[in-house]
């Protein structure tokens, strides 16, 4: 009766059905630990979505929780319709556990943890649209992501050990990779992507052999497939992954735009959409300039004012008819400013002026009176200039505390939504409770804000209700926030308010204009006055309006880094570091003092950087080079890994030294094609190889009945040990002579042949 031969590896298949065996919970431990490392970098990747890191650490702790669960899940043979389930509940208290604490009873999330979870949610969809990476990693998108990347993970695990899948257990993350880098920004665009495919690959290998125990593989021993190959497989997908790094940028054209641009920041202007743009300027384009004015001082220069707010946004009112501009009557308190706006990166309608403007020289403007909005048809063109008149008014406290607010020019001043939270409505009201005129209810909310808040880039935009309640929770934010919170406050205690969009007074230089950046780009509200008009405030921390320190008692100040420490902006231009304002009577004296650039300072503005430096080896050459120097060290050092793969298992006994020098020559054989087939034993492979090859009759003979008795008679001694192992020697030795010279240099790149070709 013939019997197999121990020297052939199977795959493991049930007798009756013929399926694949199932390989056993403890068995999944190393893939796991891989497939962990692949959604780690998956949620790495986020970097190109979230400001800062501050997201990774709660990220990361989610995505190793349920790979933990799932694995636990495996150990206690749990099926898959209790432990995908379980699964997704345990994403949930994770979620809860790092993000919202402060709603847990003991371990355990409560209906409060659901209600927020579901705000956040709602607010991220609202502003997923018109949002512009890099976004806060606060809110609805930071747990949008983590969810997305628990979710991701407990699909890798459900296809790897649920599915028995290869290359399916790296979809799911793969999904979410390409799509956070989609819509990120370039940061750290090389090594997260060749990190990603190394472990992608590493993924694919160990789960294949995992569920492969004991297939014929030309790596490993059966039996221990996984601990074997894992060493190899990460040393391939790692080598995979560098030399994509390495090659890819060094490429023609890796530097240049892609074919569809995601982003589309290169445009030559840049559109300032109310409100929804802010963060994006001031994060993404801090060093851009938009516009230069020549004033005799400094101002907000406004683009337009909201005033329609519908509980999600703040926006222009529709309909809004042109008109004349205002022919305001010289009076008391009130002067003209002569602007030259001169246009050279900004874009969309709005032509910025101080507030508020009287008569516009240039263009095809007409002016919105309901907003004070000078519009250009179509769009602003770059080195347009526009001469500008505006009245600008000095104020003071005594002059706004004998006015009222109760005959604003539009009833939709002091609209609010039918389902505007009583709970702001009440803090609103105790904040302005021991305030007995518009004016010092106004001065309470500004000072709140200022005093209990901090500014801060890095939190979910929005000024919907739903940001509202979020934004006085957390009390940070930036002026998108602060001016929406004060005006839609101000009005649930009967003041008319609005919302300003525009920019602070940009960067003084030596050319005795005011250079706006988009930095500069800033929102504040504005209070209705009966008799006096629309009058700006200013509730954003850290930020001052010119002129108008009298019946504000805030004094004039705008933020120089760029858009926050998160942006990495670096200062291009001289920039205003001291300032101070008085108002003796109806002038304004401005005392500057211009700070030189800072060492080390990006290039300015259209500045070409210098090219960098030439190595003297063009690229091809490089590339070349670095493909020759692989190959050669893959060819050396090949061999030498696959004996210490192939071999690493010493035989402690000559029964065992004699059945590997069998496994040996077998493998050898196998490289002619002539490996043994299923149920065949040691003799008859000899005699087969024989006839085919041309071998030495003896020595294949001789080995075999040495094989044959150790193997099925346990007969042997270190004698018939050390003579074949000679026999064996023999053999690839001969196998090798009857390859020409092509196949023999092919057989060190191929790591099949390579490990065939090594005698015990």
């Amino acid at each position: 009766m013939a019997t197999v031969a121990p020297t052939i590896d199977t795959t493991p298949l049930d007798a009756r059905s013929g399926q694949a065996t199932k390989s056993r919970p403890t068995e999944t431990i190393p893939a796991t630990f891989v497939l962990t490392a692949l959604s780690i970098i998956t949620a790495i990747g986020f970097c190109r979505v979230f400001a800062g890191w501050e997201f990774l650490g709660p990220m990361v702790f989610v995505v190793i929780g349920v790979h933990l669960v799932c694995l636990a899940m495996r150990l206690l043979n749990t099926p898959g319709y209790v432990a995908i389930p379980a699964g997704l509940l345990l994403l949930f208290v994770l979620i809860a556990w790092k993000y919202y604490p402060d709603t847990l009873s003991g371990p355990l999330p409560t209906s409060d943890t659901w209600r927020l979870i579901s705000a956040d949610l709602r607010l991220a969809r609202e502003q997923f649209p018109s949002a512009t990476a890099p976004v806060a990693a606060v809110g609805g998108f930071i747990v949008a992501g983590t969810t997305a990347a628990g979710v991701a993970a407990l699909l890798s695990d459900a296809f790897a050990f649920r599915a028995y899948g290869r290359a399916e257990a790296a979809v799911p993350t793969a999904v979410l990779f390409v799509f956070a880098s989609a819509l990120g920004i370039d940061n750290h665009r090389v090594i997260l992507t060749a990190s990603w495919l190394a472990a992608a690959l590493a993924v694919i290998a160990v789960l294949r052999l995992t569920h492969s125990q004991t297939e014929n593989t030309w790596i490993g021993r059966p039996g221990r497939v996984v601990l074997s190959v894992l060493p190899l497989a990460a040393a391939l997908a790692g080598t995979a992954a560098l030399s994509g790094a390495l090659i890819g940028p060094a490429l023609p054209g890796a530097g240049e735009k892609g074919l569809v641009d995601t982003h589309d920041k290169d445009n030559v202007t840049h559109v300032v959409s109310p409100l929804v743009d802010l963060r994006f300027n001031l994060i993404n384009l801090s060093d851009v300039e938009l516009f230069s004015v020549d004033a005799g001082e400094p101002h907000y220069w406004r683009l337009t004012g909201l005033t329609q707010f519908d509980g999600t946004r703040w926006d222009i009112p529709d309909g809004s008819p042109a008109g004349n501009y205002p022919r305001n009557t010289p009076k008391a308190g009130s002067r003209t400013l002569n602007q030259q706006v001169k246009v050279s990166g900004l874009g969309g309608p709005y032509v910025p002026a101080a507030y508020s403007p009287e008569s516009v020289v240039g263009g095809n403007t007409f002016y919105v009176p309901a907003t004070a909005t000078v519009i250009e048809p179509g769009t602003l063109h770059r080195n347009q200039n526009y001469q500008i008149v505006s009245t600008v008014l000095d104020l003071t406290p005594a002059q706004l505390r004998t006015t009222t607010s109760i005959d604003p020019p539009d009833s939709i001043d002091l609209d609010l939504p039918s389902d505007f939270p009583d709970s702001v409505r009440q803090t609103a009201l105790e904040i302005t409770a021991g305030a007995p005129t518009v004016y010092d209810k106004a001065i309470a909310l500004e000072n709140w804000f200022r005093s209990n808040f901090l500014y801060d880039l890095n939190v979910q935009r929005g000024h919907s209700d739903d940001a509202l309640e979020n934004f006085l929770r957390i009390k940070r934010g930036y002026c998108e926030q602060f001016s929406a919170a004060f005006a839609a406050m101000a009005r649930s205690v009967g003041i008319p308010a609005r919302v300003a969009v525009g920019f602070t007074y940009g960067d003084l230089l030596e050319d005795g204009k005011y250079h706006v950046y988009g930095r500069n780009a800033h929102a504040w509200p504005e209070i209705w006055f009966d008799r006096i008009g629309w009058v700006s405030f200013e509730p954003t921390p850290g930020r001052g309006e010119p002129g108008t320190q009298a019946y504000t008692g805030v004094e004039m100040s705008q933020d120089n880094s760029g858009g926050g420490a998160d942006s990495g902006a670096t200062e291009t231009v001289p920039a205003v570091v001291e300032s101070t304002t008085t108002v003796p009577g109806n002038s304004v004296v401005t005392t500057t003092t211009i700070a030189e650039p800072k060492p080390g300072a990006a290039t300015p503005i259209g500045v070409e950087p210098p090219p960098p430096g030439d190595s003297g080896m063009s690229t091809s050459t490089k590339v070349f080079l670095l493909l020759v120097v692989g190959a050669v060290l893959w060819a050396l050092f090949l061999p030498r890994i696959m004996r210490r793969i192939v071999w690493r298992h010493a035989p402690t006994s000559p029964i065992e030294q004699i059945e590997q020098s069998w496994q040996s020559a077998a493998r050898a054989l196998g490289v002619l094609n002539l490996a043994p087939v299923m149920g065949e034993t040691p003799l008859e492979h000899a005699h087969r190889a024989e006839r085919m090859t041309g071998l030495d009759r003896r020595t294949l003979r001789e080995l075999a009945l040495c094989a044959t008795a150790a193997i099925y008679g346990g007969i042997g001694d270190k004698q018939t040990a050390a003579r074949c192992a000679l026999l064996a020697s023999t053999i690839v030795t001969g196998v090798k002579q009857r390859l020409n010279g092509g196949e023999r240099f092919a057989a060190r790149f191929n790591p099949r042949r390579a490990g065939q070709l090594i005698p015990r």
